[in-house]
């Protein structure tokens, strides 16, 4: 409630004044009583109150300017101003200031007046606090130089108009539809490059003359763009395809794909400048597409790449081969090459473009996957390549593989073990040999193992215990069999005679006999190895009178005319030690037959006992070279008949003992 201050008058006007002030006063607080009703609402029903008045300098304002009251009728007094009114009963405190710039948000505000004309009065008006948002907006930039303005039109706002400054000194303006209909401008300036500054600001028709930001979008226009490119088009899946592209960096592209009646429709794929599209579709079949500009202003000339279409390559196994098939390319543009891949290395030559086949016989193996891909080169508007999906294929063979060439029998280790050359034709990178066995060339033959490389060793074979008889044969991948190997025989050296070595006559070669022998000698006492050369002899004596061969290991080695050795066996030939005794002795002085003396070969150590009739020992010498004189105890023993131990230790630590009876003639 407004306070007045007391001046100085005449009395009477004085008098008047004060009548009137309590007048109001009361009245004021008559309304203020009322007010205690808080779903009053004065500026609809007064409630029999007066209606009071002023005037606002604008009932339009933008956010951050102030309001004013420019005057009030005559007949209020004492009045008062709410700038906010709720609507609910009568402001407690009101405001004799008459200016107000607390809005902090745009809207509607209610002002409500409570003062006095003859009675209580209230008066309301409405100001409209008026946004300054920018307005925001893009521009499409469109082949012709062209420029749209399109604005984001929840940001128009509340403005009366709108003006559009070009860059170029085209300035205009536009009214709200106009501007949702997306204003559009060309620039007669043709110069490569140039660029503008284009600047869109919302305005309020007067007496508003608040100034909203401007909003400024920076654009550079462009003339009539290349063609956009496909410039790879690669498969990647059965259900997808890669396509990379170059256009303009200035307006949009869309990608579409040509459906199954012909027509093309857009993918929603859009992009500008270069990148790389991925469109998931069936491309186990043909698959075409083309880039188009998406031209905002005029979709009647609108500028398309070429047609460029997939790949779809086709792979089936032949015998020893792989053919392969595709669709003679189908885009708009010409092939200028095909090339064949297989893996990932090129193989053929270029083809022309009617070429739809190719046949792939370069060492194709049984049972290996061999993966293709077909790679095209269209010489259109610019290079593309086209490149199809790998596809793969199992290589096959019908035909049997070749024979095995060199093989080699000999023994390791006391087993047989082979080394074969394989077959080289119809062969596959894996494989498996079959090794058959019998004991003598001419069979029967049975399966002892298999091998996935060219050795093998029979482990259940014992070299020493005979000879071995091999076949082999070579399977591949396919499951195709070669014929059987020709038949090789490990060497078996053993003795058949008391005193000679014997081996067998097999070749251990194939192709191919035993062009020598040779004979290895190993000393099992010193260790000691020499060499016998035998020529095609399978029999060797060993010297019966050498004393110190008692004991020998041998090994016969089998020579090819190629000079390829094949081992025998090793076997060990054991002489017992010779001993030599007399039965009778004259140890009469003439120097005939004075000594039992025991003679022999092939023993390191010698003990001789001779027993008397009764079995008692009565002489006994370490001393081989020394024989019984027949003295006993330094007497000459008497005739008759004595009894003899012999015990000798040879040269491989074993013990002989002989016995025998001996006559000493007087």
């Amino acid at each position: 409630m407004r306070i007045l201050r007391m001046w100085p008058i005449e009395i009477g006007v004085k008098a008047r004044w004060l009548s009137a002030f309590w007048t109001g006063l009361f009245l004021v607080v008559g309304l203020v009583a009322q007010a205690q009703d808080p779903n009053n609402n004065y500026c609809v029903d007064r409630k029999g109150t007066a209606e009071g008045g002023f005037t606002l300098e604008k009932d339009r304002i933008c956010l951050g300017e102030t309001v004013r009251i420019t005057a009030v009728q005559p007949n209020v007094v004492n009045a008062g101003y709410n700038y906010d009114y709720s609507g609910k009963g009568i402001p407690l405190t009101p405001t004799n200031i008459t200016s107000y710039s607390g809005y902090t948000k745009p809207g509607s505000y209610t002002i409500i007046q409570v003062g006095s004309a003859g009675s209580g009065s209230i008066a309301c008006k409405v100001v409209t606090v008026l946004a300054v948002d920018p307005v925001k907006f893009t521009v499409k930039l469109c082949s012709g130089r062209k420029a749209v303005v399109v604005p984001d039109e929840t940001t128009l706002g509340q403005y009366d108009k709108y003006e559009v400054y070009w860059g170029d000194g085209v300035r205009e303006q536009k009214t709200r539809a106009e501007m949702v209909a997306q204003p559009s401008h060309t620039y007669t300036n043709s110069g490569a490059g140039s660029s503008y500054v284009v600047t869109v600001q919302g305005l309020y028709n007067a007496p508003v003359a608040c100034q909203p930001p401007k909003e400024n979008v920076s654009i550079r226009p462009v003339s009539t763009p290349s063609a956009p490119l496909i410039t790879e088009l690669t498969t990647t899946s059965d259900n997808s395809i890669s396509i990379k592209y170059q256009s303009d960096v200035s307006i949009p592209i869309q990608l579409r794909q040509k459906d199954a009646s012909g027509i093309y429709t857009v993918t929603g794929q859009t992009g500008t400048g270069s990148g790389t599209f991925t469109v998931q579709t069936d491309a186990k079949q043909v698959q075409c597409f083309d880039l188009q500009y998406q031209d905002a202003c005029d979709n009647s000339n609108i500028i398309k790449s070429d047609q460029v279409c997939s790949l779809v390559l086709n792979a089936k196994a032949g015998n020893k081969q792989n053919d392969l098939t595709w669709q003679q390319y189908s885009g708009s543009a010409p092939v200028r090459r095909y090339q064949i891949i297989r893996g990932s290395a090129p193989i053929g030559s270029t083809f022309s473009q009617t070429t739809t086949s190719y046949t792939d016989n370069n060492k194709i193996e049984c049972g290996v996957q061999y993966c293709y891909s077909i790679e095209a080169t269209i010489t259109g508007t610019a290079q593309t390549i086209v490149r199809s999906a790998q596809t793969c294929v199992i290589g096959t063979n019908t035909e049997k593989p070749g024979n095995f060439g060199d093989i080699l029998v000999t023994v390791q280790n006391n087993h047989p073990f082979l080394i074969a050359a394989l077959p080289t034709t119809n062969t596959s990178t894996s494989y498996t040999m079959t090794i058959s066995r019998a004991s003598s060339p001419s069979g029967p033959f049975q399966v002892v193992g298999t091998a996935s490389k060219n050795t093998f060793t029979d482990e259940s074979a014992d070299a020493s215990a005979g000879s071995y008889c091999y076949q082999l044969t070579y399977q591949n991948n396919c499951g195709q069999v070669s014929a059987p190997s020709e038949t090789v025989c490990s060497v078996f050296l053993s003795s058949q005679s008391p005193t000679g070595l014997d081996w067998t006559t097999g070749s251990p070669f194939s192709p191919g006999n035993v062009a020598s022998y040779s004979l290895e000698v190993v000393d099992s006492v010193n260790n000691i190895s020499k060499t016998i050369i035998l020529g095609g002899n399978t029999h060797y004596e060993p010297d019966p009178n050498d004393p110190n061969l008692q004991s020998q290991q041998y090994r016969v080695v089998a020579q090819s005319a190629d000079g390829v050795v094949s081992y025998s066996n090793f076997f060990t030939l054991r002489r017992d030690p010779k001993i030599f005794a007399p039965d009778a002795f004259t140890p009469n002085g003439d120097g005939v037959n004075d000594t039992f003396l025991i003679r022999g070969t092939f023993f390191d150590k010698f003990r001789l006992t001779i027993f008397s009739r009764w079995g008692e020992p009565i002489y006994t010498t370490t001393d081989r070279n020394q024989g019984w004189d027949g003295m006993v105890n330094g007497q000459p023993a008497n005739a008759g008949q004595y009894m003899y131990r012999v015990e000798v230790i040879d040269f491989t630590d074993q013990k002989t003992v002989r016995n025998g009876a001996l006559l000493l003639v007087r």
